[in-house]
């Protein structure tokens, strides 16, 4: 299966990989638009959509090719490797079906290969080096995100996914296809800078994730001449209820992970969601009482980032909890429950209109 691989930055940023590009689109060769996707187009793709042009239902559950097939795609990504032809492999696998992720042998492989971009990148300069590190981000973001990963892969994925967000983003010299640098002026608030310029040149991005992304503890110690980096992508929030795991991705890939608590009884929905509401010190509305932050009976803790009302997700949200026992158990009536420093940290990061998934 043939298909043009362009990852997809936010904001309508786009970068065209030296490791090659295909002149077609999905289904201009004469093939079924409608089969799976290439594995680089698992993720997001950073504006919060699916860069999958397959049905979604069956994309979540995908069928897992024929063993002749994966046997022969590790083959070929072998002897790529083994050649030292480091390109040709990620060429292979980011054609390759997402189904094949299912197999335990091509999870190897492209974790392998991710590395071996991230190695070469070292030695890289300029838009080179950029490129095998994106390239290298969209695979193992395509491993964090296939429900048959092992633990060990998906922590593994994680952590090769933050490193390389922390070589991309978190340094001085993070690429403007990535930040939008301002440099900070008399007068400046953040809040306003969020809402004017930078909502204008595409950035959805909260400014305490801005703050986050400079090393910045609060807004009060900024300083005039201070130049911020503020990504330019998407960021949106995964939740799935049999890790007890929220995990906020930028552009589609992990930046952070967090233990949660879910819904007894499989009370917490699943679909697609977004922020809505976001109130500090939220008073509790149970059973058609109204209970003040700070009473004993108030449970929800000292956030809340409410859902927009659907008929699957009416009244729910993301919350603290008075009792911190719970995160990591089906016990809630529907919410996502969090620990204190988690959800203060997250309320500052998650905008509103903020995408949230939430799985099985």
């Amino acid at each position: 299966m043939r298909g043009a691989f362009v990852l997809v930055l936010g904001a309508g940023v786009a970068v065209a990989f030296g490791l090659g590009l295909w002149e077609d689109g999905p289904g201009t060769d004469g093939s079924d638009a409608d089969a799976d996707p290439p594995i680089a187009r698992l993720a997001h793709d950073g504006n919060g959509g699916d860069l999958s042009d397959a049905d979604p239902d069956a994309a979540a559950t995908p069928t897992p090719p024929p063993a002749a097939d994966v046997e022969a795609l590790v083959s070929r990504v072998d002897a790529a490797l083994d050649d030292d032809r480091v390109d040709a492999a990620a060429r292979l696998l980011l054609e390759t079906e997402v189904r094949a992720l299912e197999s335990a042998d091509v999870r190897v492989r492209v974790l392998r290969v991710a590395n071996a971009l991230v190695r070469e990148a070292a030695d890289e300069r300029g838009a080179r080096s950029l490129e095998q590190r994106l390239v290298a981000r969209r695979l193992l973001s395509a491993v964090y995100d296939c429900e048959a990963a092992s633990r060990d892969e998906h922590d593994r994925a994680f952590a090769e996914c933050a490193a390389l967000h922390d070589r991309l983003l978190m340094a001085s010299n993070a690429p403007d296809a990535l930040v939008l640098r301002h440099r900070i002026q008399p007068g400046d608030r953040l809040w306003t800078l969020a809402k004017g310029p930078w909502k204008e040149s595409g950035v959805t991005v909260a400014p305490g994730f801005v703050l986050h992304v400079n090393h910045i503890s609060s807004a009060r110690r900024l300083r005039v001449g201070k130049t911020l980096r503020v990504p330019k992508e998407r960021l949106s929030l995964l939740v799935r209820k049999s890790r007890f795991e929220l995990s906020v991705l930028l552009g589609g890939s992990p930046v952070a992970r967090f233990p949660v608590g879910i819904g007894a009884n499989s009370s917490t929905p699943t679909g697609t969601f977004r922020v809505e509401t976001k109130i500090k010190e939220p008073p509790w509305w149970f059973e058609g009482r109204r209970i003040p932050f700070g009473d004993p009976e108030n449970v929800i803790g000292t956030r809340w980032i409410g859902f927009e009302d659907t008929a699957d997700a009416e009244g729910i949200g993301i919350h603290g909890t008075s009792d911190e026992a719970t995160v990591g158990k089906a016990v809630s009536m529907g919410c996502v429950r969090m620990r204190r420093a988690d959800v203060e940290q997250l309320f500052d990061w998650v905008s509103h209109g903020a995408e949230i998934e939430i799985r099985d």
